[in-house]
């Protein structure tokens, strides 16, 4: 009988691959660790870091500061535009047609000589208010065509002044309306065109809304400007401000504004 004899491995031996001890691993993970090159390495990608991050958020802190400045810019130029461009353009552009305005350029220093109050001649003025109790008194006969052409008489004579233009626009609105038969008629249409040129004209320089906005935005702008709240109003700012600002829009409503019924 042939015996067989199994060949062992020693106890101990290492069987195929060689696995690696827990504390060699953790022996060169500290060498490499703490070798000086490993440690130069490591501290020169924190300073990057730390310079990439310090970079980025002074570039967000300067674009947002130049994006305040600009909105607080454009704020100031709609705020100018509120208290002189709109309601100069809106004068300009609906104010009654006269030889004296009908060739000048917008914005051009006659046009903006001409949107100011200026007098009219004594005597044009008088025939103009001539006309315009001439053509009330046709009216309340019902003779409204005639009205019409007296009415049409003042805007001729003198088209510079506000209340009495704005006075005979009415009554032209209030006689085309009593010739008219039916709505939506020549007539009718023609009483509507009245009424839009009276209101149109009276959203011009003498409106005080364009004020009161204008008002309310540059202050709006001073407290951004100075990084503090819009708070609300003071006692202070009212009696200073506020009360001024009413009474002169009061003054210049009745003197040049208010057509004198």
């Amino acid at each position: 009988m042939i015996s067989v004899a199994r060949v062992t491995a020693p106890r101990g031996a290492p069987i195929g691959r060689a696995r690696s001890s827990p504390g060699r691993t953790a022996t060169a993970r500290r060498a490499s660790t703490s070798a000086p090159g490993s440690r130069v390495a490591v501290v020169r990608a924190r300073v990057g870091t730390e310079r990439s991050s310090s970079s980025t958020s002074s570039g967000a802190t300067d674009a947002s500061g130049v994006s305040r400045r600009a909105a607080l810019a454009g704020k100031a130029l709609f705020t100018l535009g509120e208290a002189f461009i709109f309601p100069w353009a809106t004068e300009g552009a609906t104010r009654p047609k006269s030889p004296a305005t009908a060739d000048l350029a917008p914005f051009s220093p006659a046009w903006l000589s001409s949107i100011l109050y200026t007098e009219t001649d004594p005597d044009a003025k008088a025939s103009a208010k001539a006309a315009l109790l001439l053509g009330e008194a046709l009216q309340a006969e019902g003779k409204h065509a005639e009205a019409v052409e007296k009415f049409e008489e003042v805007y001729a004579l003198a088209p510079t002044e506000y209340k009495m233009c704005q006075r005979a626009g009415l009554r032209t609105a209030v006689s085309y309306k009593a010739m008219s038969a039916r709505l939506g008629d020549e007539y009718d249409k023609k009483a509507n065109d009245a009424k839009q040129v009276v209101w149109w004209w009276g959203r011009g320089t003498r409106w005080p809304g364009w004020y009161i906005v204008a008002y309310l935005s540059a202050r709006n702008v001073w407290f951004e400007t100075r990084e503090d709240p819009v708070g609300a109003f003071t006692a202070t700012e009212g009696l200073a401000v506020l009360v001024p600002i009413w009474l002169g829009l009061l003054y210049a409503l009745v003197t040049f504004g208010i057509p004198d019924y």
